[in-house]
């Protein structure tokens, strides 16, 4: 039976320091659901206009929304009237699903191979459309739709772990309301006074402290970020580097039984096991 694989990545939307010409007081899930609907479109590349589309409330900060692109292409055929072989222009469109919680900042994208070799490249596609969008430009914002990587590999490595010496996380401009408040909130504030796109920050010691390791690993996969650490397996071993990185985690649904409202809600429980280790 044929599927369909959804991976999950994180939205944000970062304010300029500089003042805006609109309306400063708007939310990123105000930013989110404007930018949707203006259904924003444009040529990212020559001879491919892409488009977001088909979009569905679920309530008032759930949904759903198709992105897809158009090409002109020529076909050569044979035509049975003429006797001759003839050229014909023919448009296609392939287009995928996304769902979303405009409230978190999650968009959960379907993958398809017609479309973009990756969900991240149609994730990429997706961040250039809303950066079109009247009301991110008016705002001078800047969009980011990042991978949201599965952290349960990382943390067993680093509470299993003998030692951890060192333990070095990235961040991005303020934005998630649910970034922990060791690291990723006071740096990303800092990182946006200073007009910076991004940053990391290492900490070392004899035997860093597990919980709160825990806590900003969590918090560093569900905003989208990268982390590594420094360790030993064991008391004899040498140290070794792991990291927190790579592809966004995925869902796998039978095709004939895809139902995006019911997508989204597992996306949802798979984002609070990622952040809080909740489990539904």
């Amino acid at each position: 039976m044929a599927s369909i694989e959804y991976s999950l990545f994180r939205a944000k939307f970062i304010k300029s320091p500089q003042l805006s010409l609109f309306d400063e007081n708007l939310t990123p899930k105000d930013l989110f659901l404007f930018t949707l609907s203006e259904k924003p479109f444009g040529e990212l590349r020559k001879g491919n206009i892409w488009h977001i589309g088909n979009i569905e409330s679920f309530s008032d900060t759930t949904g759903y929304f198709a992105v897809g692109r158009t090409t002109n292409s020529t076909i050569e055929k044979f035509d049975d009237m003429s006797g001759n072989f003839v050229e014909e222009e023919l448009e296609e469109s392939p287009y995928t699903h996304c769902v979303f919680d405009a409230e978190i900042g999650l968009i959960g994208i379907a993958k398809k191979t017609s479309l973009a070799p990756t969900s991240i490249n149609i994730a990429e596609r997706i961040k250039d459309l809303f950066s079109q969008s009247k009301i991110i430009k008016e705002n001078h914002i800047t969009v980011e739709i990042q991978p949201i990587p599965d952290p349960e590999g990382f943390l067993k490595a680093l509470v299993s772990a003998y030692q951890v010496s060192s333990f070095t996380a990235f961040f991005r401009g303020p934005n998630p309301f649910d970034a922990d408040e060791h690291f990723q909130k006071p740096l990303s504030v800092y990182l946006s006074a200073a007009n910076g796109e991004k940053g990391k920050a290492q900490i070392q010691g004899d035997d860093l402290n597990r919980k709160v390791l825990q806590d900003v690993t969590r918090s560093t996969a569900a905003t989208g970020n990268e982390a590594s650490a420094r360790i030993k397996k064991s008391e004899s071993q040498k140290s070794i580097t792991i990291h927190l990185k790579g592809d966004p985690v995925k869902r796998r649904y039978d095709e004939e039984e895809h139902k995006p409202k019911r997508v989204l809600a597992d996306l949802i429980n798979l984002y609070h096991r990622i952040r809080y280790d909740e489990r539904s």
